[in-house]
């Protein structure tokens, strides 16, 4: 279990010394002491975008995802904690967690040192549109004209926009917004598409093995915001048609030149063909 891993890992961590700097916290809070271990961990400087249940922003700890919080601890992006937790069983009495729920709970003890860390400060540009990330089906920012996997902490993206950003990125690949330098409407072109029923094989040298969407009649690698697809059904949708490649004729193997944000629904319905044969 991911749970096993996460807590083996943690339980391994060893103390480390802090940098020149720190501010230990000297608030200390007793231990519970009913069920319960004490250990020492490391807290990185940003969040980042993790899978469980369902997506969000976790901890990044020992340099692994964390996937509970930490009774009483707050994370200020840009610090690196040493702590001293608490960790016990949140579910005393019971063979097993419920579904999707952690064996352990976590409290903060007590902040060893805290130091504030430098990542490397980058500015971007943010495209309108999410793309469909290199050989997977998740999407990505298109981030200075190229597919970058992972939320940055603090950034709300807005479909439909143009985002210029100053961000930073620390050497575990976490990033953390800290700078909107500007945010505008994106150029766009109103467009009524076809979207077809099927997924078909992507086209020749696509970066993908999985199956694409229709639109208009070709297999299309990319991403219609704000539209939820139906299995099964043939769909006219206006969009806003976005270029993502300006000045491009021939669009990159590893990307689309258009992406598309839904504006109306114009027509769905049930399929008028048998999907095609494998």
């Amino acid at each position: 279990m991911i749970w096993a891993g996460l807590i083996v890992a943690i339980a391994c961590a060893g103390p480390s010394s802090g940098s020149p700097g720190e501010t230990p916290d000297a608030t200390v809070f007793p231990s519970t002491g009913a069920a319960s271990e004490t250990m020492e961990l490391t807290v990185g400087p940003a969040r980042k975008e993790c899978y469980g249940p369902f997506q969000r922003m976790c901890l990044v700890v020992d340099g692994q995802f964390f996937y509970e919080e930490i009774d009483g601890f707050t994370h200020e992006p840009g610090y690196e904690y040493r702590l001293r937790v608490e960790r016990y069983d949140a579910f005393p009495g019971q063979p097993e967690p419920p579904q999707d729920a952690g064996r352990y709970g976590y409290r903060l003890i007590e902040t060893i040192s805290k130091s504030r860390i430098a990542g490397e400060v980058i500015e971007a540009s943010i495209a309108p549109i999410r793309v469909t990330c290199l050989k997977s089906d998740e999407l990505c920012l298109l981030v200075n004209g190229a597919p970058q996997r992972g939320a940055i902490a603090g950034f709300e993206f807005k479909a439909g926009y143009d985002h210029l950003i100053r961000y930073e990125q620390y050497t575990d690949g976490s990033r953390r917004l800290l700078d909107t330098l500007s945010q505008t409407p994106a150029k766009a072109v109103d467009d009524d598409i076809s979207v077809g029923p099927w997924r078909v094989e992507c086209r020749e040298n696509a970066p993908i093995t999985a199956a694409c969407i229709v639109v208009n009649g070709e297999p299309y690698y990319g991403n219609i915001e704000h539209f939820a697809r139906r299995h099964g059904y043939e769909y006219i949708l206006r969009v806003e048609r976005y270029d993502l490649m300006p000045g491009v004729s021939v669009p990159s193997t590893e990307s689309s030149k258009y992406g598309y944000r839904l504006l109306e629904v114009l027509s769905e319905q049930p399929a008028s063909k048998p999907p095609p044969a494998n």
